[in-house]
């Protein structure tokens, strides 16, 4: 069924009606939001803003206006537009926010820009700033002693100087301004502590002259006034100990002397500063026998001994008298015996002792001897040394008669061990036999016989026959070692001889042997010949040790006469044969001393001799 134009009509006017009441409830509600939303109604003028004042409620400023403590920061005055609006809202911080308070507490050193918000009931806004440095951090410092000489037990014995090790104002706000340093006084009533004046000027050391024990302040100041201490205790005592001795028993005769054995102890000992920390008695320094009793006869003189805490020493003393009984006749004497390794009457090597003998008669003891460098009485009988060099050493002993004896030993110890103990057949030996120079070839009648040789400076260059002979060896060679003594032959080139057949060979061997103390070195060398066999002291067959070790060409080797007109020889092959009617060679023999010593080897491999 339809509807009827007219109640169409009537619903499009009842939907308008609706519609109208619906924009009138609306444009209602946007008038109150606008006009009274949260209570706010519009202020006489709307760019008015509500001015405030912040301030320090609580915390210490410091020179510089640095807060040194914890600091409270609030308002100090609100002043609103209006006073029909309430203020609403008044915090405090470094930027707005719903957590802040009306009042802000610095806890922590820091640079703070402060900000006080309010508002007022009509949303009419304010803000006001305060800036704030606060340093929480005091200063801090080291004593040290600068100077100053240390007993014992940590106490000083000279004036002591003390300054700031370190200083330091902890923060990058402040910096050091002022610093001093003081002797702590305490009041005596009331065991508090008596700060002096604040100097002027800063002072970085103070001397402490006063013997006692001073605890002395430093103090640093910062920049903002704050301040930091530190302490050090110095203990001073250049006091020295005093003591008193007293005889605790014995027995006096009328002319003020001990009939027995007196016993004497400390009857006091003290020191001003610190402590008695050893004491002793005695007739020679010592800090642990507590009592001394005197056995000696005649005048003694007793010493006490105190030390204190600091470790400087005291000393007292007291003379004992003992009757001197008639002196007894003795007669104490020593000994002295020397052992090591001779090389020489009293020469020795390596290490020597000497012990010592002592005795002494008529009733009497040995009480006191010695053996040393020196006369005294040490308790030593034995002596070792190894000290290359002469020495003299004393023997002392001394009775209960109080006679003394002595006796002495000397000798000399000698840089080396004995080349005799070292050497063996073949081993070259760094001997030189002297500087010698004779004209080559020089022409000599004897006999019919003529005879010529060669010059040379040292072992080293050797003996030659001729001038283009220049396959020598270098050195000396032993042939044999006899008795502690060492033979020796030249290892060089051999020297020559030339003789017909008419003169006596002995002649000849005798000319040729007189001839041997130029190669004679008076420091080493105890016999020089020229290879002559029974001269040498070593059998001709030993100097065959020559032949395969030095044995330049066809040499010979001078063994020792044959009959009138030959010499006997010993070939380079080892064949003893005679040498008549050619032109032979010698070699010079040296006999070292028995105190020929060696120090080792050099750099050829000889060995190097001294004595």
């Amino acid at each position: 069924m339809y509807e009827t134009e007219e109640e169409i009509k009537r619903k499009r006017r009842i939907l308008l009606i609706i519609i109208g009441v619906v924009a009138l409830l609306i444009i209602l509600l946007l008038i109150v939001i606008f006009t009274r939303g949260s209570g706010r109604k519009k202020s006489d003028s709307d760019n008015a803003e509500i001015s405030c004042e912040l301030e320090v409620k609580s915390g210490t400023v410091g020179a510089n206006g640095i807060y040194s403590t914890e600091t409270e920061i609030g308002f100090k005055s609100i002043t609103g537009i209006s006073k029909d609006y309430e203020i609403t809202k008044n915090t405090i911080g470094t930027t707005d926010n719903a957590r802040n308070t009306d009042t802000y507490k610095i806890t922590k050193s820091g640079t703070y820009k402060l900000h006080g918000y309010v508002q007022d009931a009509a949303g009419n806004k304010g803000t006001c700033d305060l800036d704030v440095i606060v340093n929480l951090t005091e200063p801090t410092c080291e004593l040290e002693v600068k100077s100053g000489t240390i007993g014992e037990n940590g106490w000083y014995i000279t004036d002591v100087e003390v300054g700031f090790a370190s200083m330091n104002s902890n923060s990058s706000i402040t910096s050091i301004a002022k610093y001093y340093i003081e002797k702590q006084v305490v009041d005596m009533d009331t065991s508090e502590v008596i700060r002096a004046d604040e100097p002027t000027d800063s002072t970085d050391t103070i001397k402490v002259v006063e013997n006692q024990e001073t605890t002395l302040v430093g103090y640093v100041i910062d920049s903002n006034g704050s301040e930091g201490k530190c302490t050090l205790v110095v203990k001073k005592d250049t006091t020295l100990p005093t003591c008193k001795l007293e005889v605790t028993s014995g027995t006096l005769n009328s002319s003020g002397e001990y009939t027995d054995k007196p016993v004497i102890e400390l009857s006091e000992a003290k020191d001003d500063v610190s402590v008695i920390k050893e004491k002793g008695v005695g007739t020679s320094k010592n800090y642990t026998q507590t009592s001394f009793s005197v056995t000696a006869d005649g005048t003694t003189k007793v010493m006490g001994y105190v030390k204190d805490e600091a470790g400087n020493e005291g000393s007292c003393s007291l003379e004992i008298k003992r009757p001197v009984p008639k002196p007894v006749e003795s007669n104490p004497t020593c000994t002295l015996s020397v052992t090591g390794t001779p090389v020489g009457q009293n020469v020795y090597t390596g290490n020597v002792t000497v012990k010592m003998n002592k005795s002494t008669n008529n009733g009497a003891t040995i009480v006191a001897f010695g053996i040393a460098e020196s006369k005294v009485t040490n308790g030593k009988d034995t002596f070792s040394t190894n000290t290359f060099g002469k020495h003299t050493i004393y023997g002392m002993v001394k009775d209960s008669y109080d006679h003394t004896g002595y006796c002495q030993a000397t000798f000399t110890i000698q840089n080396g061990t004995s080349l005799a103990s070292k050497v063996s057949v073949g081993d070259l030996v760094a001997y030189d036999a002297g500087t010698w120079n004779e004209t080559r070839n020089q022409e000599v009648k004897t006999e019919g016989y003529s005879w010529g040789f060669a010059g040379g400076t040292s072992k080293n260059i050797g003996v030659a026959c001729r001038t283009q002979d220049k396959d020598t060896k270098n050195g000396w060679v032993v042939i044999a070692v006899n008795n502690g003594k060492v033979i020796i032959a030249h290892a060089g080139t051999p020297e020559c001889v030339y003789h017909g057949t008419k003169a006596s060979a002995s002649t000849l061997v005798s000319t040729i042997n007189g001839r041997a103390n130029q190669y004679l070195n008076s420091k080493y060398g105890e016999s020089a010949s020229i290879m002559n066999c029974s001269t040498a002291g070593v059998s001709c067959e030993a100097s065959k040790v020559l032949t395969g070790i030095y044995a330049p060409g066809t040499h010979y080797y001078l063994a020792s006469v044959k009959d009138s007109t030959t010499v006997w020889g010993i070939t380079s092959t080892g064949r003893v044969t005679g040498m008549s009617g050619y032109s032979q060679g010698i070699r010079p023999v040296i006999v070292l001393k028995s105190t020929v010593l060696t120090t080792g080897k050099d750099s050829n491999g000889a060995w190097i001799l001294t004595n």
